[in-house]
């Protein structure tokens, strides 16, 4: 019974590193560079891994193994990565939503006025 524990426990640790991974590449850029199709298909991919985590921690569970150290590494550094995907997506998210106010018009006043009625021409 040993090793259906020990092989639970490389399984999960493994699937923690891949899914780290998936996100690290997309917070560093890995996905800007890519064509849409496999954008999609990496994020798919995430999500399975996401999936095969949750197994393989369930069986884990089922089969009453404790937690070793190298999976507590693996979970702490995917637990890391999430956090630093969260910021980096929050901030991605508060850039674009400027460029569209930008594009909308709202912005500050460049100053310069169109005519005696005072329009403004531009924002900045």
């Amino acid at each position: 019974m040993a090793e259906p524990r020990v092989d639970a426990l490389l399984q999960e640790s493994r699937a923690a590193r891949r899914l780290g991974r998936l996100f690290r590449i997309e917070r560093v850029g890995g996905f800007d560079r890519r064509p849409a199709a496999t954008v999609r298909r990496l994020i798919e991919r995430r999500g399975a891994l996401l999936e095969e985590l949750m197994q393989f921690e369930n069986r884990r569970r089922s089969l009453a193994v404790p937690r070793n150290a190298e999976l507590d590494r693996a979970v702490a550094e995917l637990a890391s990565e999430l956090s630093q995907a969260l910021n980096f997506a929050q901030s991605r998210v508060d850039r674009i939503g400027l460029d569209l106010r930008i594009r909308q018009g709202e912005g500050l006043g460049t100053g310069i006025r169109n005519n005696a009625n005072g329009r403004m021409l531009g924002k900045i």
